[in-house]
């Protein structure tokens, strides 16, 4: 009997272990996708003016916020992508995440689909709806919304959009492939298949 006890706790403890394991690799990997969000929102919207990034609470997907057309034009600037690249970042973009804890050099600060809604109350055109914003957000590099992080299969490149809006003729979608050297991401490919003209 104590030995049919003493392979019941193994089993469970070795069960209990796997469990732990699981949540660690799962942490492990929404912490790298933190790190290619910040890579790129350091390297392409904090200039040396920026005090704070505004980002939108919850990653965008692809069924509620860019075409597939824009999606394909932006596949044949970056070109050949690594193993399993594409195919993950297919998966992860069908969902949204919410955000938190981006590391990156400035301040960020997260705003909802109410925030815009009571920045956009009483705006009569875009540049009033531009003014309100800065008013509310100055030293800001505009409203920044970033897509989940999409990994190649020996987890050495990403792959992630942003879409941004920062007054007048100033706005677009841009997708970043990043490559990861001595445990720093780097950007070495943009495709921008959307560019926004005097749109909120």
């Amino acid at each position: 009997m104590l030995r049919n006890s003493v392979l019941v706790i193994a089993v469970l403890t070795a069960a209990g272990g796997g469990t732990a394991a699981h949540a660690q690799s799962h942490a492990s990997a929404a912490e790298e996708e933190r790190r290619v969000q910040a890579a790129v929102l350091d390297s392409f919207f904090t200039r040396s003016d920026t005090k704070l990034l505004v980002l939108l609470d919850s990653t965008v997907r692809g069924s509620d916020h860019f075409v597939d057309k824009d999606y394909a034009s932006a596949l044949q600037t970056l070109g050949d992508l690594p193993e399993g690249l594409r195919e993950d970042f297919a998966e992860k973009r069908k969902y949204r995440a919410r955000l938190r804890d981006i590391p990156a050099r400035v301040p960020v600060v997260f705003f909802s689909g109410r925030d815009l809604a009571e920045i956009g109350r009483g705006a009569t055109n875009p540049d009033s709806y531009w003014r309100r914003f800065y008013s509310r957000f100055p030293a800001s590099s505009g409203r920044l919304a970033v897509s989940r992080v999409g990994f190649s299969r020996d987890g050495r490149h990403a792959l992630m959009l942003v879409d941004y809006g920062c007054g007048g003729r100033c706005g677009g979608t841009v997708y970043y492939l990043l490559e990861k050297r001595t445990n720093t991401w780097q950007t070495i490919r943009v495709g921008q298949p959307r560019i926004s003209y005097g749109a909120v």
